[in-house]
C-alpha cells in the first residue's frame, strides 16, 4: 500500500537541521501557526526552514472551543500564517484542552459544531480551499462532532498503535504501520481519512535526540500527495453586475415667456410655433383674451 511519510511540529520543537530531516524521507510537514488567539513562537522558523528543503507544508490552529470566540481565533490564524499560505490545506486541530494537567469541559453537539463552522468558514474564504480537520475518532464521538456538512472536509486522524513486538508507539521512521481493520478508526460522518498521525514518540536525526516527534502517514503515493496539495477550492465568482434598467428620457426643458405690453396669445403662439389652445391648456387659462403684463407663460 502506497504511503508518504511526514511530521508535524510546534513551538515545543526546537528548529532542526531541515536538510538532515528531509534526507530521511520526510516529504511533508504540518506546522502549528496559532493557538487560541496567539501565534506560535516557532512558526516562522519551522515554516521557512521546511520550505527551504522543498517540503510540502500545511499550517494548523490549536482550537479552544471553550472560549466561544471562533471568529477571533480564525483571524489570529490567518494573520499568523501571512501571505505564504503553504501547499497543503490549513488545519483545524480539535483535541482535549488541559489546564494544569486536568481536562476541562468542552462544548458538545450543536454548540461544538457551530463553533467549528464559525472557524472553518472564514479560513476557507481566506485560503481559497476547504480546511482539513485533525482529531481522533474518540474525541469527535465524545463531543458529538457529527453533521452532514463535515463530509466536505478532508480528515487527518490521530490514533497510536503499538509497533510490532513492543508495548510502545512507533519511533523509527523506517518502520511505518499499515492501516488495518479498525486502525486507524474512521469517525462517523467524515470522508475517508487522508492522513494518519500514528505516533507521538518518533525520533529523527536533525532534531535533538530527546525530542519526541509526531509521525504521519499520507494515504497514497507521492504523486497523490502532490495532487492533493494542488487542490485549491474553486474561486466563487461574485454575481455579474446587472445592467441598470433603462431610464425614461428626461422631459424637455420647460420654455417660458413673460408677457409684455401689447402682447396677445395669438401673437405669442405664432412666435413659438404653437397654438392659442395649447398655451391656454398649459397655463390653465380659461379666457384667452385675459393675459397680464409680467405674467409668465409656459410655452408647450
Amino acid at each position: 500500500m502506497a504511503s508518504v511519510f511526514g511530521i508535524d511540529v510546534s513551538g515545543w520543537v526546537e528548529s532542526p537541521n531541515w536538510s538532515t530531516v528531509s534526507s530521511q524521507g520526510v516529504k511533508f510537514v504540518f506546522v502549528k501557526a496559532s493557538e487560541h488567539t496567539s501565534s506560535d513562537p516557532k512558526f516562522i522558523q519551522h515554516w521557512q526552514g521546511s520550505k527551504s528543503v522543498g517540503m510540502l507544508r500545511g499550517a494548523y490552529h490549536f482550537f479552544h472551543p471553550e472560549t466561544n470566540n471562533s471568529a477571533q481565533q480564525a483571524a489570529a490564524f490567518i494573520q499568523a500564517v501571512g501571505a505564504d499560505r503553504g501547499e497543503l490545506p490549513p488545519v483545524l486541530d480539535l483535541e482535549q484542552i488541559y489546564v494544569n494537567g486536568n481536562p476541562i469541559s468542552l462544548p458538545v453537539g450543536n454548540a461544538m459544531l457551530a463553533l467549528i463552522k464559525a472557524w472553518l468558514d472564514p479560513v476557507e474564504s481566506a485560503f481559497g480551499r476547504k480546511p482539513m480537520i485533525y482529531s481522533s475518532a474518540y474525541f469527535l464521538t465524545q463531543h458529538g462532532v457529527n453533521a452532514p456538512w463535515l463530509i466536505n472536509y478532508p480528515l487527518w486522524v490521530a490514533q497510536y498503535p503499538y509497533a510490532p513486538g513492543t508495548n510502545d508507539e512507533y519511533k523509527n521512521a523506517a518502520a511505518i504501520p499499515v492501516p488495518a481493520s479498525g486502525m486507524p478508526q474512521q469517525p462517523a460522518g467524515f470522508q475517508p481519512w487522508i492522513i494518519w498521525q500514528y505516533s507521538a514518540k518518533g525520533s529523527l536525526a536533525g532534531f535533538s535526540p530527546s525530542q519526541l516527534l509526531d509521525f504521519n502517514y499520507f494515504n497514497g503515493s507521492l504523486s497523490d500527495l502532490n495532487a492533493f496539495a494542488s487542490q485549491a477550492a474553486p474561486v466563487v465568482q461574485p454575481p455579474a453586475p446587472q445592467p441598470a434598467p433603462p431610464q425614461p428620457p428626461a422631459p424637455p426643458p420647460v420654455q417660458t415667456y413673460v408677457v409684455k405690453a401689447g402682447d396677445t396669445l395669438y401673437a405669442i403662439a405664432v412666435k413659438y410655433g404653437t397654438t392659442v389652445a395649447a398655451i391656454c391648456a398649459a397655463n390653465n387659462i380659461s379666457n384667452p383674451n385675459l393675459i397680464q403684463v409680467g405674467q409668465v407663460l409656459k410655452i408647450p
